[in-house]
């Protein structure tokens, strides 16, 4: 079994805990070993000194798209040819990795076998937890088809795209189907969203009969059931249903938050999909329908946030972005912080999206017998949460199950 050895870092956990000077981090196989400011070092470890760095648990993505290679959903699987859409996707992938998100979740997109290529060394990227096509119902978010369209919908090979099913019977099967295609978790979608032409954000998608049946489906197989939505209504229907995990809820007030958490639900907000559309919209041409929707939800995210810390609602940190540009992750710390300071947001990025997501025995802090996930930054982000954006200079060791992605130290 061969030994990694970090020495003479500031720790940073991922507790939440105040930084400890002068520790070291030992790894055994994939494994973390012991954690101490006198550890004792094997005789044939490979050692890196750290002094003066900063290291910290590998972050945690609770919500990316490896396929949506373009802003406008109704254009992703029109426009690419599945062996582009696949290519693009492995890029985002490795982008992901190298700014320091070591496990990322897919939301709608990834098939296992993306999961299964980062788990067996056939391409670097994140670690995936994947739910494969998220489930939609006729004209709601994930049907590509335009309101003028008169057509079957047809799903894409690959990518971003939409399993369409109404009513119970039909969103059972789709449930049963995404899980025995290898979803980790299901996925729906149970209200409007900013990318896709016909309905928006303040809407609810799906009855409350057909939600409770997706998620017995998935409760029945172990698994739950995350859900895409922004208004209040369909936050509650959601919540309701025993759905765990809302997705976005930017437009979520501070009652519908008190409920959601008496439900057990935890919140993943997506900051940086919305800056970064309205910094960009120009450049890629965003329909005016996008812009208008993303005026509704950009500025109400933080104002949900901090909602849902109000009442003690469990708050994590996703991406969401579009296009080929995975490389904006930074903008969730940065977003985040504003409303629960730097500390706040590395805990969402790490030990509060672990929790979250069911991998909290292996993943979100450095502890003894957790998986050697880390990452040693350049500088101090609790006192400046902006070093992440460059990401390619600052973060200067990337380790993932023990093993070193990238060492420029």
């Amino acid at each position: 079994m061969s030994y990694l050895v970090l020495k003479n870092a500031t720790l940073f956990d991922g507790t939440g805990s105040a930084p400890k000077s002068g520790m070291t981090v030992v790894m055994e196989g994939d494994r973390i070993l012991e954690v101490s400011s006198a550890a004792t070092v094997p005789p044939s470890a490979r050692v890196v000194d750290c002094k003066g760095k900063f290291l910290m648990p590998g972050l945690i993505d609770a919500h990316m798209h490896l396929g949506l290679v373009n802003p406008a959903i109704s254009e992703v699987v029109r426009t690419n040819h599945p062996g582009l859409m696949a290519a693009k996707m492995f890029i985002n992938l490795k982008d992901s990795l190298e700014q320091g998100f070591t496990t990322a979740r897919d939301c709608g997109g990834a098939d296992a076998g993306f999961r299964i290529a980062v788990e067996k060394g056939y391409a670097p990227g994140s670690r995936l937890i994947v739910s494969g096509p998220p489930l939609c119902q006729t004209g709601g978010h994930a049907d590509d088809r335009t309101a003028s369209e008169d057509r079957p919908y047809i799903p894409g090979k690959i990518g971003f795209m939409g399993y369409v099913c109404n009513g119970v019977p039909e969103v059972q099967q789709a449930a049963r189907d995404v899980i025995r295609q290898g979803a980790d978790f299901v996925k729906i979608m149970a209200g409007g969203g900013c990318a896709s032409p016909t309905d928006p954000p303040t809407t609810s998608q799906y009855s409350p009969a057909e939600l409770e049946a997706i998620v017995f489906e998935a409760e029945s197989a172990e698994k739950y059931v995350a859900a895409h939505c922004y208004s209040n209504r369909s936050i509650r229907l959601c919540a309701a249903a025993g759905i765990k995990t809302i997705e976005h809820g930017n437009l979520m007030d501070a009652e519908t938050a008190k409920f959601a958490k008496t439900c057990g639900c935890a919140l993943i907000p997506t900051l940086p999909a919305y800056e970064v559309m309205f910094e960009l919209a120009d450049e890629w041409g965003l329909p005016d329908y996008i812009r208008a929707k993303v005026d509704v939800v950009r500025e109400a995210g933080l104002v949900a946030i901090k909602n849902a810390l109000d009442v003690g609602m469990p708050v994590g940190l996703g991406t969401d972005l579009p296009n080929e540009h995975h490389i904006y992750g930074h903008v969730a710390l940065a977003q985040q912080a504003k409303v629960q300071g730097a500390v706040g947001a590395l805990v969402s990025a790490t030990k509060t999206n672990a929790e979250i997501l069911g991998v909290s025995d292996k993943l979100g802090t450095i502890e003894p017998g957790k998986l050697a996930d880390m990452i040693v930054v350049s500088g101090d982000p609790i006192a400046d949460i902006t070093l992440f954006k460059n990401y390619a200079d600052n973060l200067q060791l990337i380790v993932q199950g023990g093993k070193v992605y990238k060492d420029v130290l």
